[in-house]
């Protein structure tokens, strides 16, 4: 059985051990995806796009992918079941509701300096006090009149 070896940059190493040989699998174009959809219950879905005319049932759990439409792609509409997929969808969203429920906690007193991160020490702040620094209002000066 040939061994697929991959990393995080886009080289990649097929080994074939039986014939003791090396080369490289190419990668599809990812650039045809047009948007990805997670099914949070089933549902039916129905693409429309001039033309094309295209419907899928579609799981709880399932992936929809919908293709851009051009002349490369036969089909615009798929699903596709993927547990690891599914898992990392629900943790992104995860992370960016626990940042934006930070973030609420954070301002939910107005905006203010985060001088805790900065030792107490900012050019907002009085470095004694935390306290936000008031603006001094600017003076104006006169003009001196050149002869």
């Amino acid at each position: 059985m040939k061994t697929l070896y991959l990393t995080d940059s886009s080289a990649n190493i097929a080994l074939d051990p039986e014939t003791n040989s090396v080369r490289s699998l190419p990668s599809e174009d990812r650039y045809d995806i047009r948007n990805i959809y997670y099914a949070e219950e089933p549902m039916h879905v129905v693409y429309d796009s001039a033309e094309c005319h295209e419907e899928a049932d579609v799981k709880k759990g399932e992936i929809i992918l919908l293709f851009y439409n051009n002349r490369a792609n036969k089909y615009h509409l798929d699903t596709i079941r993927s547990k690891q997929w599914a898992a990392n969808i629900k943790n992104r969203r995860a992370i960016e509701q626990k940042e934006k429920e930070e973030w609420a906690l954070r301002n939910a007193n107005g905006p203010v300096c985060d001088c805790e991160a900065c030792c107490n020490v900012c050019a907002c702040c009085d470095a004694k006090t935390a306290e936000p620094v008031k603006a001094e209002p600017v003076k104006k000066t006169k003009k001196s009149k050149k002869a």
